[in-house]
């Protein structure tokens, strides 16, 4: 995983950027926000959405629906295709979730917005 935001097209950091924004406004307890597919790979095409994992402290319904609420609505202000991810601290780090091929895709392609 890189926090390297200059690998990023600059459309994409504002709008990621704006998200992670919305979520602190909302106090979302975010430990980490990780850009993965091709948008952190560099082989984004003009319709390619923006895919965020977002992993917070902890995860319930209202957390969740936050998450994916405030996608959608960065979504329609910004003409984007803003898809989240929601997963707990606990998820993440765990070895089931770890021996996953999607976690092994997110740590060698993501880059961490926050």
């Amino acid at each position: 995983m890189t926090s390297n935001k200059k690998i990023l097209n600059p459309k994409i950091w504002k709008v990621t950027r704006k998200y992670v924004q919305r979520l602190r406004e909302k106090t979302i307890p975010i430990k980490t926000v990780i850009l993965f597919g091709s948008q952190a790979r560099g082989t984004a095409g003009e319709e390619s959405d923006i895919d965020l994992l977002v992993v917070v402290e902890k995860l319930d319904r209202n957390i969740r629906e936050t998450i994916i609420d405030e996608a959608y609505n960065v979504s329609l202000e910004e003409d984007v295709d803003l898809i989240a991810l929601p997963c707990d601290i606990q998820e993440f780090t765990s070895p089931l979730f770890q021996a996953d091929a999607f976690y092994r895709n997110v740590q060698n392609d993501g880059v961490v917005i926050r």
